[in-house]
Parts: C-alpha cells; structure tokens; sequence
C-alpha cells in the first residue's frame, strides 16, 4: 500500500489528479477504514473543484478519526465547504467540533477564523469579531494560517459577496498565460526575454505554460539555456512578489479564473529536476544557478514555515534535501551575486530584444 500510497501523491504533486484520484479510490477500496485515504482523495477532488465529493470525503475521514495536521485541515476545508454551500448551521457545528478537539493542541488558529466566517454569515457580527481576534492573538505565523492564508484573504475581503463559490466557478478563464500555439521552449523564453529589460525581476514576466523542468538536461543546448532561463526568472519575479508563478494547488481556486483542467507551473517537479542536477546546471549556467539559489532561499526564509509547508502536495524530504544540500551551502549574499550583466548574458538576452 505505501509504495502505491506515495505514487499517487507523486502524481498529484505533477497535477496528474484524475490518476491520482484513481489510484488512491483503488487503495480505498483494499482499506474502506482508512481516515488519511478519505482526506487525500478529498483533498484532489477540492482541486478539481468537485466540491460535493470533496465534503463527503472530508466528512467520512473526520468520522474515521483523522487527527494530526491533516485532521484540523480536514475540519477546516468541510466547515469553510458548507458555508460556502450555505450550510452555516453545519459549518458551525463542525468547525467548533474541530476547536475542541484541538484546542489543546495550540494549532487551532484556522478553524477559530473560518468560526468567525461562519458566525458574519448567520448575522453574528459581534460573535464574529470576537473569533478572529481570537485567532489573531494566536499566532500569524502558526501552520494552518500560513497555509491556508491565500483562502483566508479572499474570503476575508468577500464577505458581503454572496456565493462565493459560483463566483468563483462563473469567472472567465484568463486569456493569457497557459497557451498551446505551437511555439518551442526557446520561444517563449525569448518571448519574455524581449520585455525583461530594464525591469528585470519586477515586472512580472512570466513565459507561456511548458515542462521548462524537462528541459535543464536538453540535448540542444538552447533548450537547456532556456529552460534554465525561465526557471531563473520565474523564482526572482516570485522573490520580487511582482507574479506567483507556483501556487499551492489548494489555494489556486481563489486566484481567479481558475480551470482544474488546464496545466499549472508544479514546484514539486521544478525543485526535483534543479535538485537532481544542480552540479551539471552549476558547471554549464553558474549565474543563473547563483541568482536562483539566491532567490529561492529568500522565498523559502519569507514563508516563515518553510515551503515544503507553505506547499503541501509537494515532497517535504525533497525540499529538506534542497535546503541542506544547496541552499544553505551554495547561497550568496546579494553584494555577492554576479553583477545583473552577466545574468543577462547568460539567460540569451542582447539589445535587439528591448523596444525601450
């Protein structure tokens, strides 16, 4: 079961969900009991926007006993669910039995502040304000808040929008971003490259949807300049806030035109294929590979509980491994990072690219 277990959690990480799905119902089948199976399978029909599956999951993994982290976020995820179907009377019940169970485990904050939701939704507002600043007065930095903060923002700023979540679905998809015209990895990249300068990391340039983590190891050597490329600039536009190219797969339905359907930039397969290669990539691109490291060690430091926190789907010995084996050893200061110049040389961009 573990070796199956691990492989479609693997396929999620790389947003393969429906096989992910398929293989963890195939395992619920051999262990109908099992609490963690129900909230993993709830967890991937969340992402697929599968809501009524997703709650009765989540319910039956609750029943079943779940406890840990995922237990809080299992409470958290089916109380936040039913009031967003207007269920208040059931999100109330069930967030509160969550607090109580938790309560004494000090990680709690999450389910205080989906309560306080829930209490504004049934016309409580002084009931509610009490609960979030409960909440507040924990800690801004405890797990279930950072973890679920993308949520917690939207809903916060949303709390007259009635139904949420058919906004939510209603919402155009963007036009931009994801696209399949047929061009090669080295044009997108270049695509990028021609609005890079003089902004550079804060103006948000982010490529056209591709497996750039297939490509660090190309045979052509401008698919592997590319590829690396665009990794190196999509952690510094990340580092800079000025775009987000990897989103946690549980909060991309709060970004806004959101298609489980459509391919997502996964981090998961990004740290694993720059991991498993760093030295080759180090040899052939070292400025890009100092800015990136550089890059990702802010992020990783800036999400105060670690990214293989911040993102759940995602290999949590992988990411230790990044951090011992090549942030911490290879990180520069930024007075010590190759001068910008030499950035541009190596990412492919020249002054025919730049209209400015």
């Amino acid at each position: 079961m573990d070796k199956l277990f691990r492989y479609a959690l693997e396929k999620r990480r790389n947003g393969d969900f429906l096989e992910s799905n398929r293989l963890l119902k195939e395992l619920l089948s051999q262990n109908p009991d099992d609490a963690l199976l129900h909230y993993e399978c709830a967890w991937n029909h969340e992402i697929l926007l599968q809501e009524e599956e997703a709650i009765q999951f989540y319910g039956r993994a609750i029943e079943l006993g779940l406890s840990g982290k995922e237990g809080v976020n299992a409470y958290a995820q089916l109380g936040s669910m039913y009031r967003l179907h207007g269920r208040l009377k059931e999100s109330e019940e069930i967030l509160m039995e969550g607090m109580m169970k938790f309560w004494e485990s000090g990680n709690c904050s999450v389910l205080k502040t989906l309560y306080a939701f829930t209490m504004y939704k049934m016309k409580k507002p002084g009931e509610a304000m009490r609960w979030m600043t409960e909440a507040l007065l924990d800690s801004a930095a405890e797990e279930g808040i950072v973890n679920n903060r993308r949520m917690l923002q939207y809903l916060g700023s949303n709390l007259d929008v009635p139904d949420i979540m058919e906004k939510l679905r209603d919402e155009p998809l963007p036009e931009a971003g994801f696209t399949n015209d047929g061009k090669s990895t080295v044009e997108k990249v270049e695509d990028v490259l021609k609005r890079f300068h003089p902004a550079y990391f804060h103006g948000g340039w982010i490529p056209d949807f591709d497996h750039y983590e297939q490509h660090f190891t190309d045979p052509d050597a401008d698919t592997r300049r590319a590829a690396m490329a665009a990794f190196a600039i999509m952690i510094g536009a990340w580092e800079t806030y000025s775009a987000f190219p990897f989103t946690p797969q549980h909060e991309r339905k709060y970004d806004g035109g959101y298609d489980p359907d459509e391919p997502h930039f996964e981090l998961n397969g990004y740290i694993a294929a720059f991991s498993s290669n760093f030295l080759a990539i180090q040899r052939e691109f070292p400025v890009m590979t100092a800015y990136t490291v550089a890059a990702l060690s802010a992020v990783d430091e800036e999400s105060k509980i670690g990214l293989e926190r911040k993102f759940p789907e995602t290999d949590a010995d992988l990411f230790q491994k990044l951090r011992e084996e090549i942030l911490l050893p290879y990180r520069q200061s930024k007075e010590k990072l190759p001068p910008i110049e030499d950035f541009l040389e190596e990412i492919g961009w020249n002054s025919s690219y730049s209209g400015w």
